[in-house]
């Protein structure tokens, strides 16, 4: 571990490992470049680096961690061995550690030399309102207690200077809003765009201490942070953007749509509003991006800090799981457990703690061990076989879930369901016909 420091370390890694395609030929940011990363995605390609942006002279990365390969590659591990990295982590954080000088601060930019319009942040569904950073890690600092937050938040770029943030009620960052506007005031903020992928997967979690903590553990070294130019908020050294700014008090003023992680686009939002301060950025810089509905974006939201949870709290339920998954083709809401279950009424036991690990889930499947949770197809093979919807399908109506679920209201309340797709204890005699598995070309070659 500790290769890799910055987003350049990443895309080296990418490319050695195969991950990687960059694109000489010049792609437009309006449209194109979301279309090239959802094609690229949808037939498990590799990451993109677009080298010429119309319009522009800085480069676009994104895709980087649609998959387990790439994230395997950004956490120097096997695939694997990735949601162990991603929960021990909780246990061993390490505290971030200052630095007076960074790369990410080799260029600054204030007052009116700041144009967000000269970045190319693209536009990247067709019918998203508009250009929206959404690769950005935003750093947030409690007015009162001085603690720090990592997290994410969609951005929507409304001119040179102004853009649209939509924060979730749960969030954080939230809370120090508030605490802000309760005393009149602005609050300071940050986003680092651009980074070491440990900062983005640390900012998916839901932690009660500052996540660069969770960003050391994951890399296995501190993560080295600098002062901004014009507030005490502390962002990472090695970022390729920082944009400083301030969400205003008490303002609110439409955001959106964008392309959301649920498939569908987002409805417009009345969202507090942020004034850019500066904009600091290294030499040559890399914007990153990613798109919107994404597997990209379900993974850094909702796989990647969810699953350690999941496993947790299932485990504690019962140690016969064998393994969990969070698949993204399931926006989040949809939980997987392996199970070798000892008696009937285990699997909804465990379906019942899954949906408890994170507010997000609402659908549960659990199934026999000898059933792949990673391939959709072996998952609908056994509910299609082994459920029996009368005994093995039970609801637990008005549970809290996720307010952009086309299924909940507009606070977030819907119905959940666990489906036990386990073999009836009375059929445990049936065995599943498998073939042995050959090498092909061995037949195909003469």
């Amino acid at each position: 571990m500790g290769n890799i420091k910055d987003l350049r370390d990443f895309l080296s890694a990418l490319k050695d490992a195969g991950q990687l395609a960059e694109i000489e030929r010049e792609v437009d940011p309006v449209h194109e470049i979301g279309s090239v990363i959802a094609t690229l995605e949808k037939e498990r390609g590799p990451a993109a680096l677009f080298r010429r942006v119309k319009g522009h002279t800085v480069p676009v990365a994104g895709g980087l961690l649609s998959d387990y390969a790439k994230i395997a590659v950004a956490l120097e591990c096997g695939q694997s061995d990735v949601t162990d990295r991603m929960e021990a982590v909780l246990d061993h954080p390490i505290a971030p550690r200052e630095v007076k000088n960074a790369v990410c601060q080799e260029v600054v930019l204030t007052g009116d030399e700041v144009d967000l319009g000269k970045i190319p942040i693209p536009v990247h569904a067709p019918g998203d309102g508009g250009a929206f950073i959404t690769a950005g890690v935003t750093v947030g600092r409690d007015i009162e207690t001085g603690m720090q937050n990592l997290s994410f938040q969609r951005m929507h770029i409304k001119g040179p200077r102004k853009m649209g943030i939509m924060i979730n009620e749960w969030r954080h960052l939230r809370d120090f809003l508030k605490k802000a506007e309760k005393k009149g005031q602005a609050l300071p903020i940050a986003v680092a765009i651009g980074v070491d992928p440990v900062v983005m997967m640390a900012a998916g979690f839901r932690y009660d201490g500052d996540e660069a903590e969770i960003a050391g553990g994951l890399r296995g070294t501190a993560l080295e942070r600098v002062t901004c130019i014009t507030s005490d908020i502390m962002v990472p050294a090695w970022s390729e953007y920082i944009i400083e700014g301030e969400i205003l008090p008490g303002v609110r003023e439409e955001e959106g749509p964008l392309a959301e992680f649920t498939g569908h686009y987002g409805l417009l939002w009345k969202s507090p509003v942020v004034e850019v301060k500066a904009v600091t950025h290294r030499r040559d810089p890399i914007w990153q991006t990613l798109n919107g509905g994404s597997f990209e974006h379900i993974n850094l939201g909702n796989v990647l800090p969810r699953e350690p949870l999941l496993r947790r709290h299932t485990r504690y339920v019962s140690k016969n799981v064998k393994a969990v998954h969070i698949p993204p083709y399931g926006s989040g809401f949809l939980a997987l457990v392996q199970l070798e279950k000892s008696n009937e009424g285990e699997p909804k036991n465990v379906a019942l703690a899954a949906m408890t690990a994170y507010v997000n889930i609402k659908n549960v499947i659990v199934v026999d061990s000898d059933v792949d949770i990673y391939n959709p197809a072996e998952v609908l093979w056994a509910v299609n076989n082994r459920v029996n919807p009368r005994e093995d399908v039970f609801v637990i109506p008005n549970s809290q879930g996720h307010e952009l679920d086309p299924c909940s209201d507009e606070t977030g309340v819907q119905n959940k369901m666990g489906i036990d797709a386990t073999l009836p204890a009375n059929r445990k005699t049936l065995k599943r016909a498998v073939y042995p598995s050959v090498d092909l070309f061995r037949y195909m070659s003469e």
